[in-house]
């Protein structure tokens, strides 16, 4: 972890709200393992925001976010060449298991950390779940297709897809996956998903599930205790034990 001073290589707007901002670092892509986040000091605000990484792609950097508040509002007029300030990489990532078939599972903006691991994971089979508003949200896909990725989709309105939540796809479509152990789980996006989809493991003990958390953060590195949760093992740090946490100590 270190502070890295650099500059935005592109930005790209994908739909109304979501976009994609690269910057070049390798001591990031040397050092980063998925699941884990960036901190980044963003014009006019006091605090850093939290980003998942993306993706990397040689020594290239991606972040993927929605605008949602005066930060990201901010970072989305950023344009080429202007500078970066980062802390990172921060948290703790997703566990990698070589001899396991895949399912991840994503909320909207939660496909951003799932791409990475995406690029780790080379067991098949291997399946993606995205649920999102519309299928102006579904960014990525292409990505995960040429990954090799079977992918099924849920929208809210329909315009894509099954109609209704992910968590409802997931139980409508696993048991037809014809899956064997061991099997994971990866998942990051809303807590009323995550929570959705731990009462829906219930009834397949055997899924080990990971997932990563949205949380607003202050320092990101475990000192001001502003993004604690209250896990079945206590209070964590999401900034410093996380963001991933396993699901069943979570819901």
């Amino acid at each position: 972890m270190k502070i890295l001073k650099t500059q935005v290589e592109e930005i790209k707007k994908l739909n109304h709200k979501i976009y994609r901002l690269s910057f070049r670092s390798s001591y990031l892509a040397k050092k980063s393992q998925p699941g884990q986040f960036l901190h980044l000091k963003i014009n006019s605000t006091i605090l850093r925001r939290p980003f998942s990484i993306h993706k990397i792609e040689g020594q290239n950097i991606f972040i993927l976010f929605k605008v949602k508040g005066k930060g990201t509002k901010i970072l989305s007029t950023y344009k080429e060449r202007n500078p970066l300030d980062i802390l990172g990489p921060l948290g703790k990532g997703f566990k990698i298991y070589t001899s396991a078939s895949v399912i991840l599972v994503a909320g909207g903006i939660g496909i951003a950390p799932l791409l990475f691991l995406a690029q780790k994971i080379k067991k098949t089979p291997r399946f993606l779940f995205f649920g999102a508003e519309s299928k102006k949200e579904l960014v990525a896909l292409p990505e995960f297709k040429r990954l090799g990725f079977k992918i099924f989709v849920a929208t809210q309105d329909g315009s894509e897809g099954f109609k209704g939540g992910v968590v409802e796809l997931l139980e409508k479509e696993i048991s037809s996956l014809n899956l064997s152990s061991p099997l994971k789980l990866y998942a990051c996006g809303p807590n009323s998903m995550l929570y959705n989809l731990a009462q829906l493991l219930k009834q397949f003990p055997y899924i080990e599930a990971f997932a990563s958390l949205e949380q607003f953060m202050g320092c990101g590195v475990g000192a001001c205790l502003g993004c604690v949760i209250l896990t079945k093992k206590g209070y964590k740090r999401v900034c410093r034990d996380g963001p991933v946490f396993n699901l069943k100590d979570i819901f």
